[in-house]
């Protein structure tokens, strides 16, 4: 995690306790956040072509020549020819756009009709919402996330990875998030060590002011994977909104001690805890 990420963290900070599910991206292509935008027509539908066109808009003159080479040469194989798909796809992966790829990647899906194929659109669809500002294409944006999710479960109902993103797009994306806790829910009794699962269930513990539960998946999370020391952050967080500044402190010093990245924000918020205590 680069020190910007520490401070996007420190900002929702205050956090946890509105935070979305997921981290942000770490590296948000501000473009192509704008871009996103157009993916709603004035009847609040999703319009892949406006979108597109509004993506090209982040690209210089090389790209786009790039871009328009390999998207005649798809036109002329009657956009069936899924490594062209695939290619064009990834080019929009390069330029920080995901909901332009997504839309390639759909287009794709269409004709593999694999579960593969199905999750490079979700995935990407998912991150795209993610990146949106606007709650309108949010919601467009996760709903596209979600047929795609679906469709791999369809193809493979025990896909426990799908499984909890789909359940994250419910939970944090739409008005019917028990719809989402029950999804993550399903994996946890499949796989009580599935980390994201038990990380996604810990976040919506924060959310709903079930705060000891929060610190038990958020501990379940740190023993799965030692290495998300990032946990330590988080628990740090909690124990502060339960009024524990010592455990508070106790595990922001396990963070700054297993950094790898410059912490100094940490650090003086754990001066600052510290002087307030004394």
């Amino acid at each position: 995690m680069k020190s910007a990420q520490l401070r996007n963290i420190l900002i929702a900070g205050t956090i946890l306790l509105s935070a979305a599910i997921y981290f942000a991206p770490s590296q948000v292509n501000k473009e192509g956040a704008k871009a996103t935008e157009a993916a709603t027509s004035a009847e609040d539908e999703f319009n892949p072509e406006a979108l597109l066109r509004s993506a090209k808009t982040a690209l210089d003159s090389n790209e786009l020549k790039n871009l328009e080479f390999f998207e005649e040469s798809s036109k002329k194989a009657g956009n069936e020819d899924t490594s062209l798909l695939d290619g064009i796809g990834r080019f929009w992966d390069r330029n920080g756009i995901p909901a332009a790829s997504a839309i390639w990647f759909e287009r794709k899906a269409e004709i593999v009709k694999s579960e593969s194929s199905y999750l490079d659109a979700a995935y990407r669809y998912f991150d795209s919402f993610r990146m949106a500002n606007d709650t309108a294409v949010q919601g467009l944006l996760v709903g596209k996330a979600i047929s795609n999710y679906q469709k791999v479960l369809e193809i493979n109902p025990n896909n426990l990875n799908a499984k909890t993103d789909l359940g994250a797009c419910y939970a944090d994306g739409t008005t019917d998030p028990m719809k989402g806790i029950m999804l993550l829910r399903e994996v946890i009794a499949a796989d009580p060590n599935h980390e994201m699962a038990q990380y996604n269930l810990g976040m919506l513990s924060v959310k709903s002011g079930q705060l000891d539960k929060a610190l038990e998946r958020f501990q379940k999370v740190l023993e799965i994977n030692p290495e998300r020391t990032e946990m330590n952050f988080y628990l740090g967080q909690v124990h502060l909104q339960k009024g524990d500044t010592a455990a508070a402190i106790k595990s922001y010093e396990i963070f700054i001690k297993n950094a790898k990245y410059d912490v100094s924000d940490v650090i003086k918020m754990v001066q600052a805890l510290r002087n307030k205590a004394s």
